[in-house]
């Protein structure tokens, strides 16, 4: 007995070390960077494109991606971050705008380089009546502002803060 005493007092040291040692691994490895970069176009640009690609399967697809496009169309115009233009070749950035199974979408890319740079999706709740539609449409449209806003200020959409130390 005593010797299956004196066998165990040899592993709790290193056992203490190496769960010590886990532990400082998993802290290290939780620690990201303080800021992640975005592309540096949401802050330079002055003009933007809006273009409106579709809405396929709802039952008046051009009324409703009209409806749609109007939406954020106009909360795009009455934010004053970008102004808007008619063509793409007078842009910074362009925007298409596509809906898909109750999700608003809307890919941002670099006139100069064409590069995708950002893709925003937003949820659009579903209504029956046009006049819900469209209240709902807006709602979705200012969350695309916020979230370009958010861009433009070099954050992260939806970003939340590192805990505390």
């Amino acid at each position: 007995m005593g010797l299956i005493q004196n066998n165990s007092h040899r592993f709790i040291l290193p056992s203490i070390a190496i769960a010590i040692l886990l532990l400082a691994a998993l802290r290290l490895s939780a620690q990201t960077p303080t800021t992640i970069p975005v592309p540096s176009q949401f802050a330079t640009a002055h003009t933007i494109f809006l273009a409106s690609a579709s809405a396929p399967g709802y039952s008046d697809e051009k009324a409703t991606a009209a409806a749609i496009y109007t939406s954020v169309y106009q909360s795009l115009a009455v934010s004053g971050r970008y102004r808007l233009v008619t063509a793409p070749a007078d842009a910074d950035l362009s925007m298409v705008l596509t809906i898909r199974e109750s999700v608003l979408s809307l890919e941002i890319y670099d006139v100069k380089t064409h590069t995708l740079l950002w893709v925003l999706d937003e949820p659009l709740r579903v209504a029956t009546l046009e006049k819900t539609f469209v209240k709902n449409a807006q709602a979705s449209a200012l969350l695309f502002v916020d979230d370009l806003n958010t861009l433009a200020s070099g954050k992260l959409p939806g970003d939340v803060p590192p805990p505390k130390p």
